[in-house]
């Protein structure tokens, strides 16, 4: 696993309960995505108070917001300048063809 997945994992405070293994799969998998396209890495994780966990990714003029579920969706939305382009909520397969469409756009 990610240290950085890790280090989100171990600072979660007592009153959110720890993503679980499908929600911790899928951040693991984003973010060997993000690490094959070898694009800048300032990537942020948390864990929310659902028991998902956040990543938040900003490159240039875009912001890739992403929640991985515990129910196994990716949660999305992403920005530019502060204007969100599209939303949505897929499986981890379906997810990624908007994820390289919106990345082309970089």
């Amino acid at each position: 696993m990610h240290p950085q997945i890790i280090a989100a994992l171990t600072t979660a405070s007592p009153y959110c309960p720890k993503p679980n293994n499908i929600a911790q799969d899928n951040a693991e998998r984003v973010l060997n995505y993000i690490e094959d396209i070898n694009l800048e890495r300032n990537v942020r994780f948390r864990p929310t108070q659902s028991g998902s966990l956040y990543i938040a990714w900003k490159i240039g003029d875009w912001e890739y917001q992403m929640e991985c579920a515990k129910n196994g969706y990716i949660i999305y939305a992403f920005t530019k300048y502060g204007y969100q382009k599209i939303s949505g909520c897929e499986l981890f397969d379906d997810f990624i063809p908007q994820f390289e469409k919106y990345l082309l756009m970089l």
